[in-house]
């Protein structure tokens, strides 16, 4: 009986369809960093006893050493020889942000592109922001793909998912926090115009729509990019960075 649990153990990781379902990291930095920021880790896969004897000195983590067929799976990834499952992402819910009083939250409406999600999230973490509400449906989920463009963003990153931003934003209000939404509008004002009021919650909208109106009508004051060029309009990650890098430049002043 022994054996057969550990052959159906074995069988779980060969089928390359369902590995590349799960959520994963990969990369000596990405992995070692989930590792000691407690991530829940399902099972580490490497391609030497040298990483895994260093991976034992963090705890009793079930860890497997493959030859490169293995690694063929990840061939588009630099894995660099280890690749890690999570069983889950960490979501939190609202009371978070009471309990942690973070001076800015990011707020995203229905972010649909992994790729511009796992962007956002690097430029949050490099800006110092560390707590984004996010909507439960119509929105890009966290996938492995979402984690590899966040380049380690993730580290310590605490992600809400939210059934309705209306009521998260009348929540946060309760909290104290000021809420500033990205809109083109002839009410907005250009960022650098502001005189922001922390702590705040900074909400940006979806690639095609923007912030939804019944969200947009929940802002104490709506801020646009000025542009000086001849595109009418930027991509959501990068709008999402110059509006953060700006404001928390304003907070730090």
């Amino acid at each position: 009986m022994k054996n057969l649990y550990k052959k159906e153990k074995t069988q779980k990781w060969k089928n390359k369809e369902q590995n590349l379902k799960k959520l994963f990291v990969c990369g000596k930095n990405s992995v070692f960093d989930a590792i000691k920021n407690g991530f829940n880790l399902e099972k580490i896969f490497v391609n030497n006893e040298v990483l895994a004897h260093k991976i034992k000195k963090y705890g009793n983590f079930d860890i497997e050493t493959k030859d490169e067929t293995f690694f063929l799976d990840f061939k588009d990834i630099n894995h660099q020889g280890i690749v890690a499952f999570l069983k889950e992402f960490p979501i939190h819910d609202l009371q978070v942000i009471q309990k942690d009083k973070p001076n800015f939250v990011l707020m995203l409406d229905k972010i649909q592109d992994p790729h511009n999600l796992g962007a956002i999230i690097r430029t949050a973490n490099a800006l110092g922001i560390k707590h984004i509400i996010m909507t439960k449906e119509k929105s890009a989920d966290i996938t492995s793909s979402v984690l590899k463009i966040s380049s380690g963003g993730f580290i310590g990153m605490k992600i809400i998912k939210s059934a309705n931003l209306v009521s998260s934003i009348k929540k946060l209000k309760e909290f104290g926090y000021w809420i500033y939404a990205s809109a083109l509008s002839e009410k907005a004002k250009e960022l650098d115009d502001v005189n922001y009021n922390f702590p705040i919650c900074l909400i940006v909208g979806n690639e095609g729509d923007g912030v939804s109106l019944p969200v947009l009508k929940q802002a104490d004051e709506l801020i646009y990019i000025k542009q000086y060029g001849t595109v009418q309009s930027l991509n959501v990650s990068v709008a999402t960075g110059i509006l953060l890098n700006s404001i928390v430049k304003k907070g730090n002043e």
